[in-house]
């Protein structure tokens, strides 16, 4: 037997009110530094903090952020091995890297090395040896010079314990292996296992106990718990698991002599222990070596294990699990050995995968028993409570030549319909079953390939014929009607699916888009789908597998292009496919489930859509998307083997099993998860805090909490980094915005990538508005708000335009000199001498008339003022030519 199958029987027997437990993976496939996790902490902005191997991890929802170790940096971390994360008062987050505590502040993301000396100003006197932060935020201090120390950062309360062996002194020996908080004080366990309880506003020793020491006297690194009954549990993985349970005074010295002493049954020998960890419902997680994780519920006495089932991404990603943490939203993270982080999901709990064979059509009986068509194997009959199969139907027991089941239907009068690949049509009603072929005298089928199955307004049964159009099955006498290309216009009979509209019309998806018939007067309509004048509008395929039309009036087409939403009234084409969510662009089944919203399944996918009508009248679709990393089965998924029950359900059939949605439990969302700006690029590189960029510094604080950014003209390429303080594995929920200063559109980012990003702003000051786009198409309440400054080019600067100025009071000044030079008189009376010995005469020096040699007209000379210059040779005193 399989260690898969060994697993689906384990859970089959102790599944009682333990649910099934199913897990989101992250590791270093999603950019984690190592995939050795020591510790996981959840801050108060919602970031989760993983710290490794080899670097601390900050994790969004979206994606993973790492902080190094630079030798020559000395605000980045000691080293790179982070044991245990903590968050303190003020929100920095205390980090034990080794022997040594380093501080990390999230406003500038810097670490300081020493933080003693924060310590050393509240009054807490020499180098940490220990630290502990309380649910309240107090300080738990043991230093190597001074003693122990509480201290309350809100009060001031300083509580000291010298080092000692009085009353309320602490041992110097003491070494502070963990802590645990309880209602009477905190606990400690030392290095030899020695337990002790501080009272810490009075600054006094309630207890000591020395079982675990006595009873093993080993050093070791000892682990203690103290659960909400006082019970404590003190752990080291080496040498055992001790329990101390308070109402019966006993001390248990393993997990399975307690479970066993408790009723628990079937219990293993062997359990090497790590960690235990209660969750939000009262079970105790243990995180075992070898065994996975083991969840007890101490009331019922029942009890199941979790492991790794290769292949199924939804299971823990390893069976040695070595820290549990629950996180303020009720989560509970799994740290593996080798293999990352696990968070287990209750939104997971929703999903249930079923082996039943490769599953064509599904159906709903009036008891509310689910009806599967195989496509091999026939009809299986589905109890919809136990889950568990009551009947099969065989060709052999139904006498008929196929148990290719494609389609199926549930009639108003309790029949249950079924189309069948060369098998006909099946009929089951009063416990018999009946057989309509196209070989059936007076049978109006043209072939026995029955792809679905409908009912109209009357009750009369169609049947949509892949090759033969559609028939009508009269619901008293079975009279058939058919309608095909023969004696109607209908264009094609080549019907891949048929159902109902909510007007009555009979709808056919059909190789041609689709086709409306009236079940009255068989008048028949053609569909086709209006052409866009966009050049990269994509050719949507003709070849519809199914058709529906919902409770708006909205037609839903799947097809390998994808899933065409056409509004028959507007005109509005939308086309869904990949790029808008999908998992993958191949659509093969479509239904509308109890609240309306409609479930489109691709090949590897199932995808929630949910349409809203805009004030205008048109429709935006939100997409929610889910494969087999959510807890689906990897597909693919079979055309229109799509149902939702009367409860809710939704069954989607595929080639291994059938998936079960709970679509009530789903929700729309947190109404109160709020934004956050994780951080930005700028072209493409990552902008850190304080770093100078181009000689300035963009950040002097994180993003989200400087709030403002001021970029140069140059810059105005940058993208926004959005998430929100969920800090759940792979979270799905999107965002919407809107940039005020440049326009009031509202525009959602896409499934895949929740980053804003903006190319070439205009200058000016603009503040982007952020909000959580809820599953149903509605904005969530928070919003959170960024303020950009776009500076000005050059060209438009401040000091662009006093260049400007001076050039243009240069020039004014240039022109008024040249206006002056060229209205001051061109040259005295009488005669100048030229810079070459030439002189010039006026004309008026001269008598009128022409040139006594030449007898040229020297009122051919005349320049712009009406004056003319004559040229003489200082050499032979001869007339030149005329001169201006």
């Amino acid at each position: 037997m399989t260690l898969s199958a060994m697993l689906i029987i384990s859970l089959t027997v102790w599944s009682g009110v333990i649910p099934d437990m199913k897990f989101r993976r992250l590791d270093t496939r999603e950019g984690l530094s190592n995939s050795t996790v020591n510790c996981i902490y959840r801050d108060s902005r919602g970031y989760v903090w993983l710290g490794t191997g080899y670097g601390l991890n900050r994790y969004d929802g979206y994606r993973v952020r790492i902080y190094y170790s630079y030798d020559k940096d000395t605000t980045s971390l000691r080293n790179n091995r982070v044991d245990e994360i903590q968050e303190g008062y003020g929100g920095r987050l205390w980090l034990k890297q080794g022997m040594n505590y380093s501080l990390y502040d999230p406003v500038t993301e810097q670490v300081d090395r020493t933080p003693s000396r924060w310590l050393n100003q509240q009054g807490i006197k020499g180098s940490i040896e220990s630290l502990h932060l309380d649910s309240k935020k107090n300080y738990w201090i043991k230093t190597y010079e001074d003693g122990f120390y509480y201290f309350n950062p809100v009060t001031k309360n300083l509580q000291h314990l010298n080092f000692g062996y009085g009353e309320n002194e602490f041992p110097k020996e003491f070494g502070v292996s963990a802590y645990s908080e309880t209602k009477d004080g905190m606990v400690l366990v030392s290095t030899y296992g020695e337990l002790m309880c501080i009272r810490g506003e009075e600054g006094i020793i309630r207890w000591k106990n020395n079982y675990v020491k006595e009873a093993l006297d080993t050093y070791n690194d000892y682990w203690v718990m103290v659960d909400k009954e006082e019970n404590i549990w003190v752990i080291t993985h080496s040498t055992g698991t001790y329990i101390y349970m308070k109402q019966e005074d006993r001390w248990y010295t393993s997990l399975t002599e307690l479970m066993r002493a408790k009723g628990f049954e079937n219990v293993p020998d062997d359990i090497v222990v790590w960690e235990v960890c209660y969750d939000a419902k009262g079970f105790l997680w243990v995180a075992s070596d070898h065994m996975g994780a083991l969840v007890l519920d101490f009331k019922t006495k029942e009890w199941r294990q979790f492991t790794n089932v290769k292949g199924d991404e939804t299971t823990l990603p390893d069976i040695t699990l070595k820290h549990l943490y629950l996180d303020q939203l009720g989560r509970m993270w799994v740290a593996s050995y080798k293999n990352g982080v696990a968070m287990c999901s209750e939104a997971m709990s929703n999903f249930t995968s079923m082996a039943l064979g490769d599953i064509n059509a599904i159906t709903e009986d009036k008891d509310g028993n689910y009806w599967l068509g195989l496509n091999s194997g026939g009809i299986v009959k589905l109890d919809s409570k136990t889950r568990e199969p009551l009947e099969r139907f065989t060709k052999q027991s139904l006498g008929v030549p196929s148990d290719v089941v494609v389609g199926s239907y549930a009639a108003r009068d309790g029949s249950l319909w079924f189309g069948t690949w060369e098998g006909g049509l099946l009929r089951y009603r009063g416990g018999q079953w009946k057989n309509f072929r196209a070989s059936d005298e007076g049978s109006l089928l043209k072939t026995n390939n029955i792809w679905g199955v409908t009912e109209d307004r009357w009750g009369n049964i169609w049947a949509g014929v892949l090759g033969g159009g559609a028939v009508r099955f009269d619901k008293n006498t079975d009279k058939q009607t058919a309608v095909t290309s023969d004696n109607s216009v209908l264009n094609t009979v080549w019907t891949n699916s048929i159902s109902t509209a909510p007007n009555g019309w009979i709808v056919l998806g059909n190789s041609e888009y689709y086709a409306l018939i009236h079940p009255g007067n068989l008048k028949v309509i053609n569909g086709t789908l209006p052409q866009e004048d966009d050049l990269k509008a994509i050719t949507v395929s003709t070849a519809t597998s199914q058709a529906v039309m919902d409770s708006r009036g909205l037609l839903w087409l799947c097809s390998p292009s994808g899933v065409v939403i056409y509004d028959r009234k507007t005109g509005q084409k939308t086309l869904l496919d990949m790029k808008s969510g999908l998992h993958g662009s191949n659509a093969v089944a479509v239904t509308e489930d109890t609240r309306k919203s409609m479930w489109v399944a691709t090949d590897h996918g199932v995808s929630n859509i949910t349409p809203l009508k805009q004030d205008d009248g048109t429709w935006t679709f939100t997409v929610r998307s889910f494969n087999d990393r959510d807890g689906l089965q990897p597909g693919p998924f079979n055309q229109r083997a799509i149902f939702c029950s009367r409860s809710g359900e939704l069954l989607i059939g595929g080639q291994d099993g059938l998936d079960i949605i709970n679509t009530l439990n789903l929700g729309n969302g947190d109404a109160s998860e709020r934004p956050v700006f994780s951080g930005m690029l700028l072209f493409d590189q990552e902008v850190e805090v304080g770093h100078k960029y181009d000689g300035r510094v963009i950040l002097k604080e994180a993003l989200d909490m400087q709030r403002s950014i001021s970029l140069k003209y140059s810059e105005n390429q940058f993208t926004i980094h959005m998430a929100s303080d969920n800090g759940g594995v792979k979270n799905a929920t999107r965002f919407i915005y809107q940039l005020k200063g440049f326009n009031d559109r509202w525009i959602k980012t896409s499934a895949a990538n929740p980053d804003i990003t903006y190319m070439s702003l205009p200058p000016g000051t603009y503040t982007l508005c952020v909000r959580m786009l809820r599953d149903d198409g509605t904005m969530g309440e928070n919003e959170s708000e960024l303020e950009i400054t776009i500076g000005s080019p050059w060209y438009s600067s401040w000091w662009a335009y006093i260049l400007y100025l001076l050039l243009l009071v240069a020039g004014w000044i240039g022109w008024r000199k040249w206006q002056q030079l060229r209205r001051s008189p061109k040259g005295t009376h009488g005669v100048e001498d030229s810079q070459d010995g030439d002189s010039y005469i006026s004309k008026d020096s001269e008598p009128h008339g022409s040139d006594a040699e030449g007898g040229e007209d020297q009122d051919s000379n005349l320049d712009a003022d009406g004056d003319s210059y004559i040229l003489l040779s200082d050499e032979d005193g001869a007339p030149g030519d005329a001169d201006r």
